[in-house]
């Protein structure tokens, strides 16, 4: 039957006892009774099946495997005490690696969010992952994600920073050469630009003014699988996509007004279960106001 491990204040008590050489002024030092600390350190041999002092009226002397213990007790308590420090100063002061994952079209507005971040915390450095893959924070040990859509997990925590409807945008270009579609009938017949498409081609829910839905059907002129490649084919004079409104700011021009995609939002997540460093909170605080006004 395997013995239980041993309590590490008995460990520190032997330790205290072995530098003070003998249990009276450990045990003054610690400010406790001779007999608490006899009976820890006793308790400590019999946890390890083992005698490592041997006591004698004048002195204590270490057993072979009292020494060889000691040497490994001494030198893992000081090694436990350092890593508490760290942990302490790391969940004090901004210091250490920040892990964070996006999407590939988030590159461009995560790096460039972040560079005031960095020159304000010279002690942190980010890692960025850029993945269309769901990143596991918590089992792949990564920080902080930043999401667009939909969040629902329980594992993690997850902060909303801007919420957007999709809208129709084109280029001044593409609009001169292929004309301004008046209608939703009219959007089938121009050069559209698709995320995702089935067998039976793509389509958008589109909503207008009143809310009321509205699905369009069409054959793509092109298919992308991420909003930023999507961008810069309407950028490029392609034809028409459906982006976040914030797009209005790369030049497109929109089309239909009168009508929206879906709204989506903006999502700063990370995991629920574990107390986040004087680093990783900053960083998500920081990130929380500047992509909401950015």
């Amino acid at each position: 039957m395997a013995k239980a491990a041993p309590d590490l204040n008995d460990v520190a008590l032997f330790v205290d006892v072995v530098k003070a050489g003998s249990f009276s002024k450990a045990a003054a030092g610690r400010g406790v009774p001779v007999s608490t600390v006899s009976r820890r350190v006793a308790r400590l041999e019999q946890s390890l099946g083992t005698r490592l002092l041997e006591r004698t009226t004048r002195r204590l002397n270490l057993t072979d495997v009292g020494k060889s213990y000691f040497q490994h007790a001494e030198r893992g308590l000081e090694e436990l005490s350092q890593g508490s420090r760290q942990v302490l100063e790391l969940h004090a002061q901004p210091r250490g690696r920040v892990r964070i994952t996006a999407a590939v079209s988030m590159g461009p507005m995560v790096t460039e969010t972040l560079q005031s971040y960095l020159l304000a915390t010279p002690e942190v450095s980010i890692e960025i992952d850029l993945t269309e893959r769901t990143i596991d924070l918590a089992g792949e040990g990564y920080d902080i994600a930043i999401r667009a859509g939909s969040v629902g997990s329980d594992d993690v925590i997850a902060r909303q920073i801007s919420q957007s409807a999709r809208q129709l945008f084109a280029s001044a270009a593409y609009l001169e050469r292929k004309g301004r579609p008046k209608r939703l009938s009219d959007l089938p017949k121009h050069d559209l630009i698709a995320l995702r498409t089935t067998e039976t081609g793509a389509s958008w829910e589109l909503f207008d003014r009143r809310g009321k839905k509205h699905r369009v059907g069409f054959q793509p002129r092109l298919t992308v699988n991420e909003m930023m490649a999507s961008r810069h084919a309407a950028i490029a004079g392609i034809g028409i996509a459906l982006l976040p409104a914030a797009e209005k700011r790369a030049g497109l021009e929109r089309v239909l007004p009168g009508f929206s995609g879906s709204v989506g939002g903006l999502w700063l997540v990370y995991p629920a279960e574990r107390t986040l460093t004087a680093a990783v909170r900053s960083c998500v605080d920081h990130l929380r106001v500047a992509l909401a006004t950015g």
